[in-house]
């Protein structure tokens, strides 16, 4: 092969490579603006998917998890299924808000107001931080009141991360849970991306579930010793 022909095939070659290389910088550009086109039915769409709730069958108990909003969005969507007879009782948990008031006797009076009978209503306050701890202490409270049916009443933003938590601890140690996605004034899945907060709650939202994914790889099953008592027997059963 001469010079000039070994200098062609490179020119040639230079020539091709520049030539995809335009032609998957167009592709990529059609793909964004495709999006951008889209991108409300997407976004949308998106929410959508993200908030899950289940298909309920009959309770014992219908739980309410704290961090519920100032609009009580989730201890009205659980007295509204105490209403409609899913289960005989509510359970409200929540951590402290002030050292002398607890969010779950906020969520008590809340009930109360609401019309639920205080002979019905079981209050859960404690000092967890995290989703993943409150349902730890909550599989000890089912266990010591007997509860193996239970539906969970959260925010539609988080329901996702409580049933991925609540079936790996609950479900795999005998007690059968159920989510219930309460409506949330925080997160409208028809147009979070419009508004701050909705933006925000997606975000953390979304970052927590991935924690929380790693971080139940990493908790350690009930104990089983018979130094723990009726309790731990009860959390394995």
């Amino acid at each position: 092969m001469t010079l000039s022909t070994r200098g062609s095939l490179v020119r040639r070659q230079q020539h091709g490579g520049i030539l995809l290389w335009l032609l998957v910088v167009l592709v990529v550009c059609i793909l964004v603006f495709v999006v951008y086109l889209l991108r409300v039915p997407l976004l949308r769409a998106f929410g959508d998917w993200w908030v899950v709730s289940d298909r309920l069958e009959k309770a014992q108990a219908i739980v309410v998890l704290g961090g519920d909003s100032t609009g009580s969005d989730r201890v009205q969507r659980a007295v509204t299924l105490y209403r409609e007879g899913w289960a005989p009782r509510l359970v409200v948990s929540g951590p402290a808000v002030r050292t002398y008031l607890s969010e779950a006797e906020l969520m008590q009076r809340e009930a109360l107001k609401l019309g639920v009978p205080q002979d019905k209503l079981l209050v859960v306050p404690h000092t967890t931080t995290s989703t993943l701890e409150e349902a730890l202490h909550l599989r000890k409270v089912f266990a010591e009141h007997g509860l193996r049916r239970v539906i969970v009443v959260t925010s539609n933003f988080h329901a996702r991360r409580v049933r991925r938590i609540f079936r790996k601890l609950l479900r795999e140690h005998g007690t059968q849970v159920w989510v219930d996605a309460a409506a949330d004034r925080r997160f409208v899945p028809e147009r979070w991306w419009q508004e701050r907060e909705g933006r925000a709650v997606l975000l953390l939202e979304i970052l927590k579930t991935i924690y929380a994914w790693w971080e139940l790889r990493h908790v350690p099953p009930p104990a089983t010793g018979a130094g723990h008592g009726l309790l731990a027997l009860a959390d394995v059963l």
